[in-house]
């Protein structure tokens, strides 16, 4: 069934945990085909962080007046 590749038995037999596990798995495998057609991925020249901000300044960007 769909991108799992199970039966309809296998699938109405399976708990959700099963289901997950399955779908990781069949991405991991996705993306490790991926990379072995096009290469691994390059790394971005920015690495971009989320920085934590005032109430001052978040109520400065968004206040309605």
């Amino acid at each position: 069934m769909g991108w799992l590749g199970w039966t309809e038995e296998q699938t109405l037999r399976a708990d959700v945990n099963a289901i997950l596990a399955g779908l990781n798995g069949r991405g991991d495998m996705i993306d490790s085909i991926i990379c072995a057609v096009f290469g691994e991925p390059e790394k971005p020249a920015i690495e971009i962080t989320a920085q934590p901000i005032s109430e001052a300044y978040f109520d400065a960007m968004f206040a309605v007046e």
